[in-house]
């Protein structure tokens, strides 16, 4: 009978368990600098779609411009980082020429790039560019720019994440191959807008194009308030099954005169032995608060 060495085959598979065990996965993705396209000399030309609050807070307008957002220099930040300075010029429609309107500040390190615009210093893209990677895009924002009335701290908060990336992406006419998007913030409590309720709305999201840049930006953010007043009050006087019905003069604004009482003082008060007092309830004043930018590529160099 032959003995059987199995001595080489345990060797090689040792061998073999040792590699496995060693490899470590690497994720292998594009670089951020593909996606920045930041060098002196470059622009962008967008349209911009600026929505802004009517005054009293009565509702909102959308005013539309076209934008230049041009590289003009190297600059160093406050962490004595290397930047680039960023001026942003408006069409004049009526001078035909360009004017200047802002500055901001792009920072690109190997792994985040930067984007200071109104002192708000926003994280814009991470590395590993790779759908849903997610980080806190404003953490270095000190206060919600929003100033709503209802808690908007959650602005703060904002995850951002990677979604499709690598797809095509269509602006206009112009049609992009290869594209990342940045969902900065969808909410979950997005409410359409009712006159008769408290609503909210937050979304925001960008686009960016391989070896050209941010080709596409939304961003909304709204709050709609309401205060409640009570009018069309009536008394209602029941004996037995018989009930009579009064209509009560009242005020609806919170004035108390001789001739007329306050409704929502009338629809709270006790009143016992068989009256009570029924009033409508409806919307009183009410505000709208928020903002949105919405920028699409036209052109770039």
């Amino acid at each position: 009978m032959k003995k059987r060495f199995y001595g080489p085959m345990l060797i090689a598979l040792c061998s073999l368990l040792v590699v496995c065990c060693n490899k470590t996965d690497t994720i292998s993705t594009d670089k951020i600098s593909d996606y920045t396209n930041l060098a002196v000399g470059k622009f962008v030309i967008y349209k911009l779609d600026s929505t802004v609050t009517l005054p009293f807070g009565v509702g909102f307008k959308v005013n539309s411009y076209i934008v230049k957002d041009s590289i003009d220099g190297m600059v160093t930040d406050n962490l004595n980082r290397p930047g680039y300075h960023i001026v942003r010029y408006v069409w004049d429609t009526t001078a035909h020429q360009w004017n200047n309107s802002n500055t901001f500040l792009a920072v690109q390190t190997g792994k985040v790039f930067e984007y200071t615009e109104n002192n708000l210093r926003q994280t814009r893209l991470v590395s590993p560019i790779a759908d849903y990677f997610s980080w806190q895009g404003n953490s270095y924002i000190g206060s919600s720019p929003f100033n709503f009335v209802s808690n908007d701290d959650n602005y703060l908060g904002w995850t951002f994440a990677y979604s499709n990336v690598g797809l095509p992406f269509t602006v206009g006419n112009l049609n992009f191959d290869t594209t990342i998007t940045v969902v900065q913030y969808d909410s979950a409590n997005n409410k359409s807008f009712y006159v008769n309720s408290i609503s909210n709305y937050s979304k925001s999201y960008e686009v960016y194009a391989k070896g050209v840049g941010k080709i596409f930006q939304d961003l909304f953010s709204w709050e709609y308030q309401t205060s409640y007043v009570t009018r069309n009050c009536l008394l209602i006087h029941c004996e037995g099954s018989h009930c009579d019905t009064t209509k009560i003069s009242c005020q609806s604004d919170g004035v108390t005169n001789g001739t007329s009482n306050n409704c929502d003082s009338i629809a709270s008060a006790q009143i016992s032995q068989g009256v009570r007092i029924v009033c409508d309830t409806i919307p009183g004043n009410f505000t709208y608060n928020g903002y949105g930018v919405r920028l699409s590529i036209m052109n770039h160099n």
